[in-house]
């Protein structure tokens, strides 16, 4: 079934005057115990709702604002049918909300107050999303991971796979994303704590962008606009050296330098022009930076406690139109550890007090309080979530100042909500239909296939045409799989991330007998890593008291009949001992590997392998996700099924695959450079297109078609371009350098002199080549004669990643003619010289040091 994208009735961020007024007129109406409880986003254990639980208190007497679901505290029981159980649990916490408007709330006085009925912000960070392996929902469809998306650089993938989430949460009425990522990887650090792996879209910013608010725009659209995206993880985790959740991270980065990686996602996502692309609010997490504000000695609190660097942040021209328009500021789980021990090294003490006013202080608008205790005790978590409650409702009727500042906070959760569910609010239109989630969840796995194939990545050898033919009938198969387990809730069994023979089973099905019989089942053979370890750790065999000699291991016999030996790796960390078990078979027992092909399959990051390693394979392949999709494009690939078009991300060093190099502009390409005169576009008539007239005087605008990467896709937006003007008749040169906007570099010209002008473009590391010749007269019509493009050939940078082969340079949006083509005459208006355009010829990228460019 596929995804319908239907724009919601309400654009996002939308802030017009009707709208102002009802949330005014709502807040009005609402007595200030229900206005302090808007602020809270909280965590509760398991999925019993009903009077006399503490979270039916905390929604029903404290009128908190939200809450936040996940496998982790058993709210998402990932057994039996979760879908169901997940909407069942949505509609009853609504109902709750709604029941809660029903009783009075007693003031100080004596008095009692009905708060009309505001919905709860029910809240995830599932799809995998922040945790690729523990946070999915069962029965929902299994997403691509971010850097799965990336790896197909085309944001119309992420924008499909948003778009799935978005119409799936909405069904299951989960109404706010505390999601993606929009990370930017640039500096990888495998085998780290703070290894971001496959949650990032990759390690340009550019990509990150593109791909982040084509995401979050598919979510509103498929969500029809009731599904709130928060991004993460603000201002940018990507040079964070510990683990979010753990510890506190410094990060030695001025804020100018923050703006060229890290914020660059977050500034094109708020500043879409899109009004769908852009995010509902910003996760703001717990980092801090030394360099700051210029000092490199000074280090701010985290930003989510800081009110000067948040609010610095927030004041930035590329962030202020969003947030004045509405844009909320979350602060990320404020009891996890990273923030216990902030706050008490010792981890002795837990003052959720405090830790709450200071992220209020600091101008967070809504507040996650989550692990919300010194200790995993619920008793001591709400009692914590109610100290913190009844103190801001104390501070809010003493402090004229904190008033203020909840009331505005407020008005902005209930802008949301009304964007959300309009006005006026029902219980009604909270509620999901529970007959329709079998149809609308989980049933949309063949739209993942396709970017699963997008993704796949040959990271070696640097050609297709190396790497061994698809295996043949009559040879034997041995297969290792990380066998690494997850508990997907708090009393779910131990489940497989990968289960050990999905592989084999997958080739069986594929080409075995049933199918194309290229595959015989009984010489197909799957073994665990957990297997491999143990025969890697195993003494050597000996004989027996008896002389009788022991059997070899059933690996060691399993590798030596092997034609081809597989595996299939995720990350490798030093948390899941087994992980490694491919790196030290390839250090330990390469022999066995002799004269056999080896193909390793990384369902992870591509970056676990170190050049050693990598050059005892035969094929080395980047999948990016482990779900069924992943395995069975892997499986396709070694049966060379379809074209590997997909490249990493990120940057990969044991590859010498440098992201930065291959976002530079292709060398070895054509580039043309187009003209135009005036306003509008000449119609093509009948017959052959002949130019129209150019004098002098008249400006040309010139654009070049859209410069292509080494990776065959658009040049990040910013790469340095320089058209360089030459009059060779008087010995005058010109220089103007320009950015580039979607792939395409523009500038202008005014024809201002007599005699012979030469146009070109230059493009390091491609070198200087004219590409447009004008002959100016005085009294006459000009002269363009194009070049024909001749690139110079410039070897390849050494990497074993394949580049895709650019396809044909896209018409621009204009409808400029193709090369070769020869501009129509015509137009009205003026002296029929309204427009000119014309074919240039090719041009020469420049990129002056793509590092300037960021840094």
């Amino acid at each position: 079934m596929a995804i319908l994208l239907a724009s919601p009735s309400l654009p996002l961020l939308a802030r017009g005057p009707a709208q102002e007024d009802a949330a005014a007129r709502l807040l009005a109406r609402m007595p200030p115990a229900a206005r302090v409880g808007q602020l809270f986003v909280v965590t509760f254990p398991g999925t019993e709702i009903e009077e006399g639980t503490d979270i039916y208190q905390l929604i029903v007497e404290e009128r908190i604002g939200g809450v936040l679901l996940t496998p982790e505290n058993g709210n998402i029981v990932n057994q039996g049918n979760t879908p169901l159980q997940v909407a069942t649990l949505t509609n009853g916490l609504q109902r709750l909300a709604w029941e809660a408007s029903q009783k009075p709330i007693s003031a100080e006085d004596g008095s009692a107050t009905l708060a009309p009925f505001v919905p709860l912000l029910i809240a995830t960070k599932g799809g995998g999303i922040e945790n690729p392996y523990t946070d999915p929902i069962s029965g929902t469809t299994p997403l691509p991971p971010p850097m799965a998306l990336g790896a197909t650089w085309d944001p119309a993938n992420a924008q499909t796979a948003g778009a799935i989430l978005g119409q799936e949460l909405n069904s299951l009425g989960i109404n706010l994303l505390l999601g993606p990522s929009l990370d930017v990887l640039n500096t990888p650090r495998p085998g780290t704590p703070a290894d971001l792996g496959v949650r990032s879209f990759g390690g340009d910013p550019y990509w990150v962008s593109q791909m982040g608010k084509a995401y979050i725009q598919g979510v509103h659209e498929g969500g029809k606009g009731r599904v709130a995206v928060v991004p993460g993880h603000f201002p940018g985790l990507g040079a964070a050296d510990r683990p979010l959740t753990e510890e506190v991270s410094t990060v030695q980065k001025s804020l100018e330098q923050l703006k060229q990686i890290e914020l660059a996602p977050f500034f094109a996502a708020t500043g879409a022009e899109e009004p769908l692309a852009q995010p509902d609010g910003l996760l703001v997490s717990h980092i801090r930076y030394r360099g700051f504000q210029g000092n490199i000695y000074a280090s701010t609190k985290p930003v989510s406690f800081d009110p000067q660097a948040l609010q610095q942040l927030m004041a930035l021209p590329e962030l202020a139109p969003w947030r004045e328009a509405g844009g909320l500021t979350v602060a990320d789980e404020l009891g996890v550890r990273a923030v216990r021990r902030f706050y008490d090294p010792t981890e002795q003490t837990f003052n959720g007090v405090r830790i709450a006013r200071d992220a209020f202080v600091a101008g967070n608008d809504l507040l996650i309080l989550s692990h919300f205790a010194s200790t995993d005790d619920w008793d001591a978590h709400f009692d914590n979530i109610r100290s913190t409650i009844a103190f801001f409702r104390e501070k809010y009727a003493t402090d004229p100042t904190f008033q203020a500042w909840v009331d505005q906070a407020v008005l902005r959760i209930l802008r949301l909500k009304l964007r959300l569910y309009g006005e006026p609010f029902t219980l009604a239109d909270v509620q999901v239909d529970l007959d329709a989630v079998p149809e609308e969840v989980g049933q949309h796995s063949e739209q993942i296939a396709p970017i699963a194939q997008a993704a796949v990545t040959l990271l070696s050898p640097p050609s297709p045409d190396l790497r061994p033919p698809p295996p043949a009938a009559d040879e034997q198969i041995v297969i290792f799989t990380d066998d690494r387990q997850v508990s997907l809730c708090t009393d779910c069994p131990p489940t497989y991330v990968i289960p050990p023979t999905l592989l084999e089973e997958t080739l069986v099905r594929l080409y075995g007998p049933q199918a194309t019989d290229q595959v015989s089942p009984e010489r197909v053979y799957s073994f665990t890593y957990s297997d491999l370890l143990e025969y890697l750790t195993a003494p050597p065999t000996s004989a027996e008291e008896s002389g009788t000699p022991l059997p070899p291991h059933p690996v060691q016999t399993a590798l030596e009949q092997a034609d081809w030996v597989l595996f299939g790796m995720l990350d490798v960390t030093d948390q899941i001992p087994t992980s490694s078990a491919i790196r030290r078979f390839l250090a330990e027992q390469a022999d066995l590997l002799k004269d056999k092909r080896v193909v390793v399959f990384a369902f992870g990051a591509p970056y676990y392998l170190d050049t050693t390693e990598i050059a005892k394979l035969s094929a080395y392949f980047g999948l990016y996700g482990h779900t069924s999709p992943f395995v069975e494009a892997a499986a396709r690939a070694l049966f060379d099924e379809f074209p590997f078009t997909g490249a990493s991300p990120v940057s990969v060093t044991s590859l010498n695959y440098d992201l930065i190099v291959q976002t530079q502009p292709d060398p070895n390409q054509e580039i043309h450079i187009f003209y135009q005169v005036g306003e509008e576009m000449v119609e093509t008539t009948e017959g052959t297109p002949q130019p129209p007239e150019i004098f002098q005087g008249d400006t040309l605008r010139l654009r070049t078609s859209v410069i292509l990467d080494r990776n065959g896709h658009p040049v990040p937006d910013g790469t340095p371009v320089e058209f360089i003007f030459t009059y060779p008749q008087e010995g005058l040169e010109h220089t103007v350098q320009v950015t580039t906007r979607d792939g395409v570099a523009e500038t202008m010209v005014t024809l201002d002199r007599v005699g012979q002008l030469q146009v070109s473009v230059r493009a390091e590391p491609h070198p200087r080549t004219v590409g447009l010749e004008v002959e100016i007269r005085e009294g006459e019509p000009a002269v363009i004669v194009t070049v024909t493009p001749t690139p110079t050939q410039v070897p390849p940078t050494p990497t074993p990643t394949v580049s895709p082969s650019a396809e044909a340079t896209p018409t621009p949006e204009s409808a400029t003619p193709q090369p070769g083509e020869t501009p129509a005459a015509g137009g009205t208006g003026g002296n029929g010289r309204d427009l000119a355009l014309g074919l240039g010829s090719a041009l020469l990228v420049a990129f002056v040091g793509y590092l300037a460019r960021w840094a």
